[in-house]
């Protein structure tokens, strides 16, 4: 989800990511002639000092190495780095469920779905689920809601229907006597795996979540570049690298959706003067 401070951070990114291109457009004027727009007329016409502040704000795009930002615009964005490394984590899996069932329903013979529980329904990769089993514990809460951890069960595990996707649909059975979820309500549930242990981690902010896969930056040399990797447990804090990043490797901590925006611009909104 996107808070405040980074609907800002993408206003003046709309005003960055036009310089990753680095053309200027044209227009015509009153008498039928065509001029450089003033931004491009400004830049032709500038003297060295003003050329070399020009390229300092600018943000570049290099295929298979990544983004370059100058010191200013690292300083604009509010860039922050981080070298990862091991450290001790609860084996804990976290997940979204939605509650398909209220608890204010009657039981069901057929379903064996009881009154005064709410049921939830949350998609876990299959390589995670396998670690889970039915009737364990697992403690969730509400999201956007300021009520304390609660205890539930682990009801059905069903590795069938999503199987192509590479997903298995695990169901929730959450005690809920006050009738507090409805349905279609998010609840954030955890699923703890056993004793800690150490592990690669990054930071949760580090990690960026897209529809073609799940990556971080990675510093390489004088560029960030964006970086496929798989994940294992979650905590609030940290999430396990089990694939793509290695030990002493600097990550991007934030902004890594405002990088990607960059990146988008650079890739997707062209670069090339016609």
């Amino acid at each position: 989800m996107i808070n405040n401070s980074q609907w800002t951070m993408m206003g003046l990114l709309c005003v960055l990511t036009f310089s990753v291109g680095g053309c200027g457009s044209k227009h015509k004027s009153d008498d039928g002639h065509e001029h450089e727009s003033h931004a491009a007329e400004v830049k032709k016409n500038s003297d060295d000092h003003e050329d070399h502040a020009d390229e300092t704000a600018s943000a570049t795009y290099q295929e298979g190495k990544g983004i370059r930002l100058p010191e200013e615009t690292q300083k604009s964005l509010g860039l922050e780095l981080v070298e990862i490394g091991e450290q001790e984590l609860a084996p804990t899996l976290s997940s979204t469920a939605q509650i398909y069932r209220a608890s204010s329903e009657p039981s069901r013979k057929h379903g064996k779905e009881r009154s005064g529980n709410a049921y939830a329904t949350a998609l876990i990769a299959s390589e995670l689920a396998d670690k889970l089993a039915l009737g364990k514990k697992a403690t969730f809460i509400g999201r956007g809601k300021s009520d304390s951890l609660r205890e539930g069960t682990i009801w059905k595990i069903d590795s069938t229907q999503m199987a192509m996707l590479g997903k298995t649909e695990v169901l929730l059975e959450l005690p809920d006597p006050d009738h507090a979820w409805a349905v279609g309500d998010f609840v954030e549930v955890r699923f703890p795996l056993g004793n800690n242990r150490k592990t690669l981690t990054i930071p949760r902010s580090a990690m960026l979540e897209t529809s073609t896969g799940t990556y971080a930056f990675v510093q390489n040399g004088g560029f960030l570049l964006r970086t496929e990797i798989k994940t294992g447990i979650q905590t609030d804090d940290a999430i396990e690298i089990t694939e793509g990043l290695y030990e002493g490797d600097t990550v991007v901590v934030k902004p890594v959706e405002a990088l990607y925006l960059i990146e988008l611009r650079a890739t997707k909104g062209g670069g090339h003067c016609h």
